[in-house]
């Protein structure tokens, strides 16, 4: 599995491959090409998103439940 710093390299190498399939076409919304870079850019944040909120979760679960409760009604 990629890691953090992986994984924002791949995004921003993603982002720019975007910006310049977009640039080429006249019309990106409608471009093949550049809706699969675009889909490409939001699959990785979501993965990135999934592995902060993994982490996160692993860091509540070491807490006692009456803390891990308190927190969220806060």
């Amino acid at each position: 599995m990629a890691t953090l710093d992986q994984l924002k390299t791949h995004i921003k190498k993603a982002k720019t491959e975007f910006s310049e399939t977009a640039k080429k076409s006249e019309d990106p919304k409608n471009d093949l090409a550049a809706r699969q870079k675009l889909k490409k850019v939001k699959r990785l944040k979501r993965k990135v998103a999934k592995i902060n909120a993994t982490e996160k979760m692993k860091e509540e679960k070491k807490k006692p439940k009456k803390e891990r409760k308190s927190a969220v009604a806060a």
